[in-house]
């Protein structure tokens, strides 16, 4: 289901973005039941559903430092986005979500997923474009002009909350203290640290594809359910297993192997046809 043309920015203000912002990452984990995720009525041993609300009221000055800097240095449409500096952003953020709640690594792939999107959304309010397959083509642009300092601080907030189930990897391995030199002298930006891993790790898919799961499928996925249900809730939760469904978590991969993340899918499926 590709992204509708009719599908247009609403935001008028940075404000009314970081509204957005925290609104959707606060519905995001209010989301349930999703079955292994932690959600406002199952937590883990270790890590809490308040956990998570304390790490997302924790980065919400990180948001609104970055935007309104993405905002402010902005100048016309087609320069060089490196200014933007999403790994200081990655690493700034991660700080103080790692600081502000004791459950672990909470939302680094949050962090990732959503600094790509709320810079070019911050870029979109500053020249007034409301057309998502421009939203779309500014998110390219954001990736592509990244740096390689970008990657270097990328690599320096994994390594300050510690995830779970990253595996190792012959080359950049983000644990290897050669790293760091080697993303140096081969510069490597974000753009291409991603597109190594892409067959691995569904963060790095979306880099590397401007975001086609998100935008192409879970977006208008969502907008259906939620015109049908009118209802937030089913919405978020059907959105979340369908893209599961379909998309093989790739966590549950490296942690438990392929067969595993395959039977995961087929019951979101399941859940899905039983409605």
């Amino acid at each position: 289901m590709p992204l509708e043309e009719k599908n247009e920015l609403s935001i008028n203000s940075l404000d009314d973005l970081m509204r957005c912002i925290n609104l959707a990452s606060l519905l995001e984990i209010s989301g349930w039941p999703k079955p292994g995720n932690v959600h406002r009525t199952k937590d883990f041993k270790d890590t809490r559903f308040e956990h998570f609300l304390a790490g997302i009221s924790a980065i919400q000055p990180n948001f609104k430092e970055f935007c309104s800097k993405v905002y402010k240095n902005s100048n016309n449409l087609e320069e060089d986005y490196s200014f933007v500096k999403l790994g200081n952003f990655f690493k700034a953020a991660t700080k103080e979500m790692i600081k502000w709640q004791k459950g672990g690594n909470v939302l680094l792939g949050h962090i990732l997923i959503l600094a790509p999107l709320v810079a070019a959304a911050a870029i979109c309010l500053k020249f007034k474009i409301i057309k998502f397959k421009d939203f779309a083509h500014v998110i390219k642009k954001v990736i592509n002009d990244s740096t390689v300092e970008d990657t270097v601080k990328l690599y320096e907030a994994i390594r300050i909350c510690k995830p779970g189930g990253l595996g190792r990897t012959d080359k950049y391995d983000v644990y290897d203290e050669n790293s760091i030199i080697n993303i140096k002298n081969d510069n490597i930006n974000l753009k291409k640290i991603f597109e190594i891993s892409k067959n691995y790790d569904l963060i790095s898919l979306e880099y590397s594809t401007c975001f086609n799961i998100i935008l192409n499928e879970g977006f208008p996925y969502y907008l259906e359910v939620f015109t049908q249900t009118k209802n937030v809730n089913i919405a978020t939760v059907n959105t979340f297993l369908k893209i599961l469904s379909e998309h093989p978590d790739t966590l549950i991969i490296r942690k438990s192997g392929l067969e595993a993340s395959l039977f995961v899918s087929n019951k979101a499926s399941e859940i899905l046809k039983e409605g």
